[in-house]
């Protein structure tokens, strides 16, 4: 008999679990060949997970249909929920731990990585939140725990770190984030490997309490597929691999997830066990709400499975927030995040952006990333305003090479404003102009990638020129337009204060003949030096932001209103 071909993708984990399909097989004298194939999944590094249901599972049942392997191997929770004509899940192996855990550099008497995985004891979701910073980075591309984390704490800012687990443990430890969410499944499986190396096992760790944070779906379960039409022919196979009750859990967590409305990607967690249900699940516009500044509730039942009622929560986006009284802050930033954050702490917010954005397609370069083997070597996308974060996803809808690379954000509003696009920033420099921003990449990014850097009509060449003094190999473009846009004048009063995004928003407030007033804030010293250049602001008081925008700006809105 021919040994039996088991397809798998190449990282660490997935080969793991394709050893423990084949050591099953063999203990009952069945030959295996382990063939590992490339899925699209581990064709990008960058923060589009979300729009790509099933990339690592796809690529692998594709070679079922075409005869070059027998049996797929995947990940539970990366299969997606709906059937793939010609393929049929046939076995599920008993399941192993399905929590999530929180790593973080180790401070202090915290817990580390080895003893958790020693132990059996978990930390509650508030203490577990309790222990992160305000403004936080936390390293995870899913949906599920993107809206979990935010649900509760709407100031960490996630961003995307891909690849092996080994990788994402480096990043953490190179400090691209201040803490990841892993599940605990693949780092025990890694460690029983021995292939965590002890800095590893020292890093803090949290195993996060899943009556309050349930598992994916199927997550910490392995999956095997075959073709459909071999499905009798592999059933001798189904009784050495399957393990009842882990297949009756995983189909339970499936079943309530389709019910739901939702797929693998959908913000939910549902864990079945012993006929009870522990489910927790986002509104489906979660994402908006949250970049709109709003609260969001999660739906969250544990009880018996036939007691629940599989509706997702809908939550309306709330009308604006009014502030009739007081000095106001006319701003041309435009966000409704920053509006409603601002006006929740009683400052009057009024909204007048003075820019269109018109994207300059052709100027973009097309990207033959399949050419470069080391996708570690694979060309970076800089963005340094939320402007260039709209026309970057604007342009990737028609090219979609840029959506499988990493895009470095040069603060905290500009990768903000990838996440509300459905891209989440792989690097914050949490820069406040561009100098910082060089400062940041020399100090942080090796200088083995091409750095791309789509500006605007009105930008220099400083930053890219300052980028290629420090070694760095630079594409510079001319990625869009600020074009002014025209605004009907509007009367304000003496005390009211102006917010000037960049020093295009300076020029076109001019052009447009807006009041000027006596106090302006600015974002970033570029600003003000337009500012000291225009004769049309030469009284007013120009104060640059210190700090992030929400939090000064209250902070001296307070002072300045007490003086």
């Amino acid at each position: 008999m021919n040994p039996v071909r088991i397809g798998t993708r190449s990282s660490p984990l997935a080969l793991w679990q394709a050893r423990k399909v084949a050591h099953l097989l063999e203990t009952s004298g069945i030959s295996t060949k382990i063939i590992e194939i490339t899925s699209s999944g581990d064709r990008s590094v960058g923060g589009d997970l979300a729009t790509s249901v099933g990339q690592f599972v796809h690529g692998i049942d594709e070679e079922l249909l075409t005869g070059k392997i027998d049996v797929a191997v995947h990940s539970s929770k990366d299969v997606p929920t709906f059937e793939t004509p010609g393929i049929s899940h046939f076995s599920y192996l008993e399941r192993g731990c399905t929590s999530d855990v929180l790593l973080s550099q180790r401070t202090g008497k915290s817990t580390t990585l080895a003893e958790v995985l020693a132990s059996n004891a978990s930390t509650t979701l508030p203490d577990v939140l309790a222990s992160l910073d305000r403004g936080a980075t936390i390293g995870t591309v899913s949906g599920r725990r993107q809206s979990f984390l935010l649900s509760q704490r709407p100031d960490l800012l996630p961003l995307a770190v891909r690849g092996q687990v080994q990788t994402r443990l480096l990043r953490l430890k190179q400090g691209r984030v201040d803490a990841l969410v892993l599940a605990e499944v693949g780092l025990k499986r890694l460690h029983e490997d021995g292939a965590l190396e002890d800095w590893m096992l020292a890093l803090s760790c949290q195993r996060i309490d899943e009556a309050q944070w349930p598992t994916a779906p199927g997550q910490g379960a392995i999956s095997v597929h075959c073709a459909t039409d071999r499905f009798e022919e592999m059933s001798g196979f189904r009784k050495v691999l399957n393990h009842t009750a882990t297949e009756k859990e995983v189909l339970s967590e499936r079943e309530q997830l389709q019910h739901l409305g939702g797929g693998c990607l959908f913000p939910a967690g549902i864990r079945s066990e012993s006929g009870r249900l522990n489910v927790k699940v986002s509104p489906k516009n979660w994402r908006d709400l949250h970049c709109r500044g709003e609260s969001f509730h999660t739906l969250d039942y544990n009880g018996p499975v036939e007691d629940f009622v599989a509706q997702a929560p809908e939550q309306k986006a709330e009308p604006p927030l009014v502030v009739n009284d007081g000095r106001q802050l006319i701003s041309t930033l435009n966000s409704e995040r920053l509006a409603m954050r601002l006006q929740s702490e009683g400052i009057r917010v009024v909204n007048h952006p003075v820019l269109d954005l018109q994207p300059l397609k052709g100027n973009w370069p097309h990207l033959n990333l399949d050419t470069i083997s080391d996708r570690r070597k694979w060309p970076l996308l800089l963005l340094t305003s939320p402007f260039a974060a709209r026309c970057a996803a604007e342009i990737s809808e028609s090219i979609p090479e840029y959506r499988r690379i990493q895009w470095v954000a040069i603060g905290e509003g500009t990768a903000r404003a990838c996440f509300k696009l459905g891209i989440t920033a792989s690097i914050c420099g949490r820069a406040r102009n561009s100098k910082d921003f060089a400062t940041y990449i020399r100090e942080n990014i090796e200088p083995t990638n091409l750095l791309l850097l789509p500006q605007s009509n009105r930008a220099d060449d400083s930053f890219a020129e300052a980028l290629k003094q420090s070694g760095f190999e630079v594409q510079r473009w001319i990625g869009y337009e600020n074009k002014t846009k025209k605004v009907d004048s509007f009367s304000s009063s003496k005390d009211d204060v102006l917010l000037l995004s960049s020093p295009s928003s300076a020029l076109a407030w001019v052009d447009n003949s807006l009041p000027i007033a006596s106090t302006i804030l600015v974002m970033g010293e570029s600003t003000k030096a337009q500012l000291e250049k225009m004769e049309q602001f030469s009284e007013s008081n120009v104060q640059v932001l210190k700090g992030p925008t929400a939090d000064y700006i209250t902070q001296w809105w307070n002072e300045t209103g007490e003086q």
